[in-house]
């Protein structure tokens, strides 16, 4: 069975790296905290750098927080990069930009490794049961081979195309759950000053066409006051700036975008960009006088 190594145990990589052992991969870990390696896998080995881990691993899965974290794990000198070989593999499953997935891509072909990139959705509670989607772009071959690697922390992992469409596909995923949550925290906030209760709004959602099970995620968590972090605030503001880097870059506009990366950045100013995204609320809440 293949070595695996895993770098970036926040959030997503703690629940990625146990449905690996669950599906009886050999792992071991890097993260830039060593205790917190321990504490939360005191059983797995720790490789004291990126590219120690990728020495003795024939894949290297990264999952890490933004495009300068991917920067360190890939083109330090102690980096990833300089362990490549033929015959290995790095996944990013990180959410970058297609320009930097492309670099990386382009730089391990040239040590005669291959790369892959793999973005995730489904949040902290897909990462624990196991059940991602990933977006992946690269040799369509190589998604092939590595699929059951991926399928063992997911549900479905679908090919998007070459290097920088699964990260151009995971921004385009991200600009949407922004609209859907800004309308969801506005609608609900509007429905509050009129007197209408929150579980009736989120009943009538899910009986019309207009039903997701995002709005019954995070409308119930909003209704409970719940804003135990799945998927932080500061982390949707680098999503957002990401994409709009990228519309930029082709003379896309993006209005509508634009305007709510600014409810979120009121949300980071306000001292909320470690809650959870639907946190958002309060800051629509504040505005309107609750």
């Amino acid at each position: 069975m293949q070595r695996v190594g895993f770098i970036g145990l926040g959030i997503m990589g703690q629940g990625m790296v146990s449905s690996l052992i669950r599906n009886g991969y050999s792992v071991r870990v890097w993260n830039r905290s060593r205790e917190k390696a321990r504490a939360l896998f005191r059983e797995l080995p720790f490789a004291e750098s990126p590219r120690a881990l990728a020495e003795q691993s024939d894949v290297v899965i990264s999952c890490v927080a933004d495009p300068a974290a991917v920067e360190r794990v890939v083109f330090a000198e102690d980096g990833v990069l300089a362990a490549a070989r033929p015959g290995f593999a790095y996944v990013e499953c990180s959410t970058v930009s297609p320009g930097l997935v492309r670099r990386i891509a382009q730089a391990f072909e040239a040590r005669g490794a291959q790369a892959l990139e793999a973005p995730v959705t489904g949040s902290k509670l897909g990462a624990q049961n196991g059940s991602l989607l990933f977006m992946t772009g690269g040799d369509p071959a190589l998604h092939s081979a590595l699929e059951p690697l991926l399928r063992s922390m997911g549900t479905r992992a679908i090919h998007c195309g070459e290097s920088g469409q699964g990260a151009l596909m995971k921004l385009v995923g991200n600009s949407l759950i922004s609209f859907m949550l800004e309308g969801l925290c506005e609608g609900l906030t509007v429905a509050r000053k009129g007197g209408l209760p929150i579980a009736t709004v989120l009943e009538v959602i899910q009986a019309a066409g207009f039903a997701s099970p995002y709005f019954a995620f995070k409308g119930a968590a909003i209704e409970a006051r719940d804003f135990d972090t799945h998927f932080s605030i500061d982390l949707l503001v680098k999503d957002q700036s990401l994409m709009l880097a990228e519309a930029a870059e082709q003379r896309t506009p993006l209005p509508g975008l634009a305007a709510i990366r600014e409810v979120f950045q009121a949300a980071r100013a306000q001292g909320l960009g470690a809650a959870d995204i639907s946190a958002v609320v309060q800051v629509v809440e504040r505005a309107a006088g609750l």
